[in-house]
């Protein structure tokens, strides 16, 4: 169970990567709009669950106070994958990324505006 959640948060982590790097955009801005920002959240979630396979793969070799603070990065980024289903922080986001998301509520928001003289 350990390899496997490595694994899948090493893949997690490649995706994340991609969508901070704006090599992965289809997510951004697919209609519906699922999501606010997962692409960047499963960079996180990749993070917590690398953490979280090392973790029980080294098992009882790691002192308590460390797995203990590991527990608490695990589930903190595990919240802010979360988070990102429905807020993100424009501070955590890419230039790309904010750029675009302003150009399309300027887009949306002329629709029903008259046209200027």
């Amino acid at each position: 169970m350990s390899i496997a959640a490595i694994l899948m948060g090493v893949f997690l982590i490649c995706a994340g990567v991609a969508a901070y790097l704006g090599r992965w955009r289809r997510w951004a801005f697919a209609r519906p709009v699922f999501s606010y920002a997962i692409g960047f959240g499963v960079l996180y979630m990749g993070v917590g669950m690398v953490i979280f396979g090392v973790l029980t793969m080294v098992g009882d070799a790691v002192p308590l106070g460390v797995e203990r603070v590991a527990a608490v990065v695990v589930l903190a980024l595990i919240a802010i994958m979360l988070l990102s289903l429905f807020w993100f922080p424009s501070f955590l986001t890419p230039r790309w990324f904010r750029t675009e998301r302003t150009a399309q509520r300027g887009a949306r928001g002329t629709k029903g505006a008259p046209p200027s003289a």
